[in-house]
Order: C-alpha cells, then structure tokens, then sequence
C-alpha cells in the first residue's frame, strides 16, 4: 500500500508545474475562463487583429480545454494546462472522431495561447507550459479540388442575365483565376482593379500588400459584371443590387446557394484555391512561384500541392513507359 501510494504521488508531481515557472506563485491559479476573454479581446485589439473566424477558434479551442478539465475533476486554472491534461484533451477529442488535420490545428491554437500570450505577451511564466507537447503531424494526403467538368459546371449554372448571376459568375471565375483567399477576393477595392490589364492589388494576411492578376477568361466575366455595377460610393468591387458591400455572410451564403444550383456539393472558396495551386503546378509553374502567387509565409503547404501535381504527371506518363 505504502508503495502504490508513492507511485500515485510521482505521477500526480509528473502532472504538475514546477514551482519556478511562475512569475509571481499566484499566477499558478489565474482562471482559465478569465484568461480566455483577456486573450480574445487581445486578439480582437492589437495592431493587427485576427480575424472574427480566427477568434471564433481560439475561443472554442480554449471553451473545449477548459470543458476537458471540469469534466475530469480538475480544476480551470492555468495550473491545469499541463502536457498531460493536454494529451488527454486531445486523445478525447480523437475519440469523437476529430480529424487528424483537425487535432493538429486545434493543438497549435492552444500552444500559441500558452508561448505567445501567457508567456511572451502577459510574462506570467518563465518558459512555455506546453513546451514539452509536440505538434500532431497528420498524414499527408493531396488536397481535394474540382475537375475541370466541374469547374465548367459551376460556372455554366450561372446563366440568368439577372444582376445576382451576372455578378456571382464573375466572383467565382476571380476565385477560380486567382486561388486568392476569401476575404481576399470579396474586400478588393474598385479602386485597385485594372480593368484592361486585370491587375489587383490584394491586401493578404497581415496587412500586407501584393500584387495578383486576373486570368483573360475571368476578367470578360468580371467587365460584363462591371457594366451593371450600381453607382455607389462604396470603394468595394462586389455590390449588392442596392449597391452596398458583400458581407462575409452573403459571400459564404452564394457559395452554398450555388452547392444545390449546380450540383456540385463539396464546393467551397478555399477549394478553389487548391485548384488553382494545382493547375499551375501541373502545367509547369515554379513551387516558388506559386507560393508567391498563393501567398503563402513557408513553402510547407506549397509542397503539399507540390507532391498532387508530381503523382499526376507520373500517373500521365505511365502508358509511356509500359511494357506493353
């Protein structure tokens, strides 16, 4: 008995913090709850907010954690956000079914809490909490895009001469021509759209500024959309008919709108862009170069497309160099 409760109490010491990694002693029982509302409005406030999907993440990564704990008999405290109460966290949402890619995102969204707020931005501790955890590597798989039937498809579907499918035809096909993320497409100002050449200028993740091209095919689309635009005072390039911006929320209602018109269920802004990753790369487009293009910070989802595009061309030649 005396031995199995000493083995009991080095795994409850191995659960635990050491006293040194904390700033001040009573940081050690700060509410989670409480550092969960400082951290979004944080996030919300500073000089380059994140965004209100972003937000909406890390408050349901940390609402998840926090229900982990209480569900467990632990107490909501940053005490508690421990490698092993993590690991548990994370092995209880693999059993409801969460994909790996999934875990992986929600994983960093917790670690970034704890290294980039608690620690480097509130200095309540004097390393990272969850140094120790590793980030989930999920398997890699080619990232799913549209075929050119389906491409066509969406595209054909939209052919009313009415201002809601004038315009949607021309949102998608800059969506399709471009592989520009959402917001990215849907904020372009008027004013940065060259109407001859299809030049834009794309205020991407960050705030910064790049420069992006609309293809030939989807620039007719966007000049006949161009003609019907209301007059407006509004700087933004895609309008209502009583000539007021695009929300999100009308953006993303077009997209599912469009799922039933035509019939091709798994459409969504984000595949669009793996699209266009991938054509280029399978017609010959420098990694590099489409890592510029897709503005993306590492070339780590790049070589993602990278390895889609190689198996393709693989797959193409194979009748080459068959046997028979």
């Amino acid at each position: 008995m005396e031995a199995d409760r000493a083995v009991l109490t080095r795994k409850q010491e191995d659960m635990r913090h050491p006293s040194d990694v904390w700033v001040d002693p009573s940081y050690a029982d700060a509410e989670l709850d409480r550092l969960r509302d400082a951290y979004l409005d944080y996030c919300r406030g500073r000089a380059r907010p994140a965004s209100p999907p972003t937000v909406r993440k890390y408050n349901q990564v940390l609402l998840s954690f926090i229900r982990s704990l209480t569900d467990n008999a632990e107490s909501p405290v940053l005490a508690s956000l421990t490698p092993t109460n993590v690991n548990r966290w994370v092995n209880e949402r693999r059993r409801r079914g969460l994909s790996e890619e999934g875990l992986a995102t929600h994983l960093i969204a917790l670690k970034v809490f704890t290294s980039k707020y608690i620690y480097r931005e509130l200095e309540l501790t004097t390393s990272d909490l969850l140094r120790k955890v590793p980030r989930i590597t999920p398997p890699e798989k080619p990232a799913e895009v549209l075929t050119e039937q389906e491409r066509e498809q969406v595209l054909a579907c939209m052919d009313q001469p009415t201002f809601e499918d004038i315009r949607n035809r021309a949102l998608i096909a800059t969506y399709m021509a471009t592989g520009l993320r959402f917001k990215e497409v849907l904020e372009l100002p008027l004013a940065r759209l060259d109407r001859i050449s299809g030049g834009i200028t794309v205020v991407a993740k960050g705030g910064k500024q790049r420069p992006a091209r609309i293809s030939p095919r989807a620039m007719k689309y966007v000049r006949e959309y161009l003609r019907i635009r209301p007059r407006t005072d509004s700087d933004r390039l895609w309008l209502t008919d009583r000539g007021q911006p695009l929300t999100y929320t009308a953006g993303q209602t077009i997209f599912r709108r469009l799922k039933k018109r035509s019939g091709v269920t798994r459409l969504h802004s984000h595949l669009l862009r793996h699209g266009f990753a991938q054509a280029a790369l399978v017609k010959g487009a420098n990694p590099g170069m489409v890592q510029e293009m897709l503005g993306h910070s590492t070339p780590t989802m790049t070589r993602r497309y990278l390895g889609w595009a190689k198996q393709e061309e693989a797959a193409r030649q194979m009748p080459e160099f068959s046997p028979i």
